[in-house]
């Protein structure tokens, strides 16, 4: 595996671990709505979804997870960016 794809499963795997997170702490939060009307619903699934962020952003595993994932995005596009730049300067010095 090159070390830009590396890189990506990297966040791949990141991303997952941090929206399992996410999920841990909309459970923790979330009751089932009451009432029948699909308004009800709705505003509660928003509340406790915000609720689950106000908590997420709390929770200093998931600030780590962030800080790191946006370090491992920044490095696998300024690799790809860099290889495309040699890539484009390779092809101009042949002609």
């Amino acid at each position: 595996m090159s070390d830009q794809a590396a890189r990506w499963q990297e966040i791949a795997s990141r991303a997952d671990a941090l929206a399992l997170k996410l999920k841990l702490h909309m459970e923790q939060v979330g009751d089932e709505p009451e009432g029948d009307a699909a308004l009800d619903r709705f505003r509660t699934a928003v509340d406790e979804a915000f609720t689950a962020a106000g908590n997420a952003v709390r929770d200093q595993a998931v600030r780590a997870d962030v800080r790191e994932m946006g370090r491992l995005m920044i490095e696998a596009i300024t690799a790809a960016v860099n290889r495309a730049g040699g890539e484009t300067r390779d092809q101009l010095d042949r002609r």
